[in-house]
């Protein structure tokens, strides 16, 4: 008898557009056995891949108005990863989309990170996306808590030798995955981090489809147009 397949996708804002790793994954085996990296342009380019599970590396429901420390979900990552909590910026409020530039981000009182305003394109057209079609198979994720939780512990940064070292060791401690070393080979040297990234984010969507995830916060807080906000891992 021929195994039953489910399609899986782990997706990383780069710099090129959106880093993809659509998965093809045996639920009863619990493996995936084959991962196929896509570059898109556009987040549309995305949906059209027909996944059971799209697990973004970016926020999904925003506050409409800046308040200290993002919503409740960004601030419990930053608690759950204690040293390494940095890594969770405060994403902009939809107040944001009005600046075309950090100075003007600044004018409109807004306090957010260099980061978090080079991401606003991003943003916007996944928030844009979901405000119009509302998927429902659509979840936000965080590398950081992936890893977290594998590791059981906080591990270095991903910019360091050793810390980029470690992800890549517990990626492929899960045996999970067939095409790990062959697609970091087959990539830039400058996406390679983006794409332990997208294979966290993966990780998590097979997490969520077996029902295996954690989340943050348990009871889903909903922004003003009824997009949940919660970070799973």
């Amino acid at each position: 008898m021929t195994e039953n397949k489910v399609i899986l996708a782990g997706i990383d804002g780069c710099r090129n557009g959106w880093l993809v790793i659509r998965g093809v994954f045996l639920p009863d085996s619990k493996v995936f056995i084959k991962e196929d990296v896509l570059i898109l342009t556009n987040v549309k380019e995305v949906f059209p891949l027909s996944a059971d599970i799209y697990a973004f590396d970016m926020p999904i429901g925003l506050l409409e108005n800046y308040v200290p420390g993002g919503r409740t979900c960004d601030r419990m990552a930053r608690k759950l990863l204690g040293p390494r909590r940095a890594s969770i910026f405060s994403p902009p409020p939809r107040k944001a989309f009005l600046a075309n530039s950090y100075q003007e981000l600044k004018k409109l009182g807004l306090k957010l990170s260099l980061q978090s305003f080079n991401l606003l394109p991003k943003i916007k057209e996944l928030d844009e996306y979901l405000r119009l079609y509302k998927p429902l198979n659509v979840y936000e994720t965080h590398p950081e808590l992936v890893f977290w939780s594998e590791a059981q512990k906080t591990i270095p940064s991903k910019h360091s030798t050793e810390g980029f070292a470690k992800r890549k060791m517990l990626l492929e401690k899960s045996h999970l995955f067939r095409s790990l070393s062959f697609n970091l080979s087959q990539i830039r040297a400058s996406l390679r981090k983006d794409l332990l990234d997208a294979y966290a984010c993966l990780l998590a969507a097979k997490k969520i489809y077996l029902k295996e995830a954690r989340v943050i916060p348990e009871e889903a807080e909903k922004d003003t147009f009824g997009l949940k906000m919660q970070i799973w891992f």
